[in-house]
């Protein structure tokens, strides 16, 4: 007893914190998290990426060097001071080991429309055998009603009548439910294309265009690109907000669709325009882009609330021949 006593007395005594020190940590904490959180947005703006989980992620993964693979990426397609693309983004995270948006999306869609489906296809075959076991139960049931009136028959009719009242029941509802799952199927095309589609302006997105530019490109037909920046669009949104920023994006990508009418006009993301021209060589194609920004320029745009001139609205563009 002695000896653990002597023990006990010798064992150094746990370092107690104090209420300042705990504050302290805490706030070192805080402003940790608020570098890291000014890092990647500053990443993310410097880029014009926009905030999405998987770019934040990928952002993460530079500013914290948790992904060796992914910042050797980014400082390799950067080392030039070149933007970091969309596309080159989500391909440094898709091999640094994360999901990009359009993998998730793709694989929820896919798995949705075949659990959907398979719905279908049971809601369809159920009505038919519903139908053919309802028959013969009101064939058996007849039948027995012909043969005789003793009492076991009389509870076998009634039994019967039962089954064939629930069968009743059961088409009713596989009617119900074969109206929703044609709804879901709708819902599930809505959502594909949503997933293709820019949410300010109602035209195809970035990946819309890739998927497009890609069908093209391996069937090895003619195509012209032309790439559009709006000018000056930071000076509109410090000047008159985000609001007007926004209409003066739809106003671009509906003159370009009215100029580029058959050809796809798609919204990269801010203020990047791209249209892909099937079939039209770059000359051709240039053309359209310059009555498209002659027609913006002619426009006098000015605020709905206070009436304020927003000056001359132009773009800048480049157009050419796409290898196929």
């Amino acid at each position: 007893m002695k000896v653990s006593e002597r023990r006990a007395a010798t064992l150094p005594a746990a370092p107690m914190r104090t209420g300042v020190e705990i504050a302290f940590d805490a706030a070192s904490h805080e402003r940790a998290q608020k570098r890291l959180f000014d890092a990647i947005g500053s990443f993310l703006f410097r880029h014009r990426l926009s905030a999405t989980p998987a770019n934040y992620m990928l952002a993460h993964m530079l500013i914290t060097k948790s992904s060796p693979a992914a910042v050797s990426a980014i400082e390799a397609a950067t080392n030039d001071g070149v933007r970091l693309s969309q596309e080159e983004a989500n391909r440094i995270l898709s091999e640094a080991g994360g999901h990009t948006p359009s993998q998730v999306q793709d694989e929820m869609l896919s798995a949705a429309r075949v659990q959907i489906e398979e719905f279908e296809r049971l809601v369809e075959i159920a009505p038919r055998d519903a139908v053919t076991y309802g028959r013969d139960l009101e064939g058996s049931a007849a039948e027995i009603s012909r043969t005789g009136e003793s009492a076991a028959s009389a509870e076998l009719i009634r039994i019967t009548s039962a089954m064939i009242e629930r069968t009743r029941i059961a088409e009713a509802q596989l009617a119900e439910t074969t109206l929703e799952a044609q709804g879901l199927r709708a819902k599930l095309a809505s959502a594909k294309e949503e997933a293709l589609s820019d949410w300010l302006t109602g035209l195809p997105n970035r990946r819309a265009f890739e998927d497009r530019y890609r069908e093209l490109s391996e069937a090895g037909a003619p195509m012209s690109v032309a790439l559009c920046d709006v000018d000056h669009f930071k000076a509109i949104n410090d000047s008159h907000g985000h609001a007007v920023g926004d209409r003066v994006l739809s106003a671009v990508a509906h003159t370009l669709q009215r100029h580029c009418l058959g050809h796809m006009v798609a919204r990269l993301g801010g203020e990047e325009f791209i249209v892909l021209f099937e079939g039209l060589d770059a000359r051709a194609a240039a053309r359209l882009v310059d009555a498209a920004r002659d027609e913006l320029a002619s426009k006098r745009f000015r605020t709905r609330d206070t009436d304020a001139p927003i000056g001359i609205l132009t773009f800048s563009a480049g157009v050419v021949a796409a290898a196929a």
